[in-house]
Order: C-alpha cells, then structure tokens, then sequence
C-alpha cells in the first residue's frame, strides 16, 4: 500500500491510448474516458449512447493550450489567471492552429467531431494524472481526446464504483483514484468560448462561481448567474447542432 505513482499510471494509460485502446482515467471534476483512435472514440460515443449534437473534447495542460489555441491577448490573460493563479479547472473553447503537430494526426471525421466553426474545446487543470498524461501524448504528437465516463444523460461520475458496466466494459484499463477532487459540486467543468470578440458560457460547471467572481471583480466581465442544478443540471447554456456523421453512428448502434 502507498501513494499512487502518477507517472507510472500515466505511462501504462498512454501505451494503451498509442495502441488504440481506451481508458478510464480520473479528472478534479470526475472520471473520464480517453482515447485517441479513431476507432475507439466511434466505440465511446455508441457505448454512451451519445446524441449527434454531441462532440468531441481534448484533454490538455496550460502548456498545450498556449501552443494549440489562438485567443486575443486579453482572452490569453484570463485563461492564464483563472488557470495558473487561481488553478482553476477549465474548458477553454478557442480558435487553433491547425499545423500544431497535434491536428496532423486526426483524421477527417474525428476533426468533424471535434471541431466547432474553426474552434477546438481543451480541458485545462484536470488533474496531475491528465497533465503527466499530456505531456506524453504531446511528445508522441497524438490527441487525448474523450469525454465523461458515463451513459450520456446519466450525469458525471465522482467514483469508479458509479461508473455504468457498460462503460467499464469498453475501458482496456481503469485507474482508479477514489472520490475525485470537485465531485461535490455535482457538474463537469466550466467551458467557456474565447473564439469571439466577447466571452460566452458554453456550460457552467465546476468553481462556477469563484471564475463568475473572478470574471466581475479583475475584467468587469459578467457573466450568467447559475440557475442551479435542480433546473439546470446538466449546466449547458448552448446546444450544437447535429453532425451527419455522428448522425450515421446513432443511427447504426
């Protein structure tokens, strides 16, 4: 018995990724499942059931955002505050630049998925398992690409004992890390879009209130209050549209 190694887990989950499996991996906000391949995503979004307006998001670090996303200087700077001074979790929609190395290795349809008008959604601050998970996957220039580790429509997942069989069925590994970090607050990250000329809510999520705080008292930037769970619990403002080739997945399964 002892402390996890982190670096050891995050090797084992990145030799399953780099092989085209799938993982079960712990994030402050709750568990995730990750993946790389094509294939594995398409097996991911069928076992959750996920609707077409559904997509893809990529699992990062502060280093790999600056790298991959283009924002406005003062866009920059909020990320950077709420995410280094604060070490706030955050997804961070922004444009990107598509000859990161990164983007040479997702294929059309997975990019389809992923991208929204020119813009790509990061999770920044998940947790030292996702950052040592991170730095791998970049220096081998794949994706860490997933989503939550539920039936979609289920809600977030704070243990690995809440996780559904059948997700669990479709993990090649599991690192289990107990209750994570941010379970409490009963939602998955805050996201917010950077791409335009004025922020916008995508999904009020975890340490809402401290980033609304933060957003009012150093910007003046205000921003939607939180209706609460009860009416709002899956905490999305905004509803893509949905995308023909997820609309061919749903249709098959």
């Amino acid at each position: 018995m002892g402390a996890p190694d982190i670096k050891a887990d995050a090797k084992r989950v990145f030799e399953v990724l780099k092989a085209g499996g799938i993982a079960i991996i712990p994030a402050v906000m709750g568990y995730a499942l990750a993946s790389s391949s094509t294939e594995a995503l398409e097996k991911v979004f069928t076992t959750k059931r996920r609707g077409a307006h559904k997509r893809h998001a990529m699992g990062g670090s502060y280093e790999l955002h600056k790298e991959l996303h283009v924002l406005k200087p003062e866009h920059a700077e909020i990320v950077r505050c709420l995410t280094q001074d604060f070490d706030l979790p955050l997804a961070v929609i922004a444009k990107y630049d598509p000859n990161h190395p990164i983007m040479k290795h997702i294929d059309g349809a997975t990019m389809d998925a992923l991208s929204v008008n020119g813009t790509i959604a990061m999770l920044i601050n998940g947790g030292s398992l996702q950052d040592e998970l991170t730095k791998l996957m970049r220096e081998a220039n794949l994706p860490l690409l997933g989503s939550s580790a539920n039936l979609s429509g289920t809600g977030t997942k704070y243990c690995v004992q809440d996780i559904n069989q059948e997700i669990l069925d479709i993990a090649n590994i599991v690192i289990d890390y107990g209750i994570v970090k941010f379970g409490f607050h009963g939602r998955s990250s805050t996201m917010i879009d950077f791409s335009g000329p004025n922020i916008d809510i995508v999904r009020i999520g975890v340490c809402y209130d401290v980033i609304k705080d933060l957003l009012k008292r150093f910007w003046g930037i205000e921003i939607p209050a939180d209706p609460g769970k009860t009416s709002l619990p899956s905490g999305h403002l905004k509803t893509l549209p949905p995308l023909e080739s997820l609309e061919k997945l749903v249709a098959v399964r």
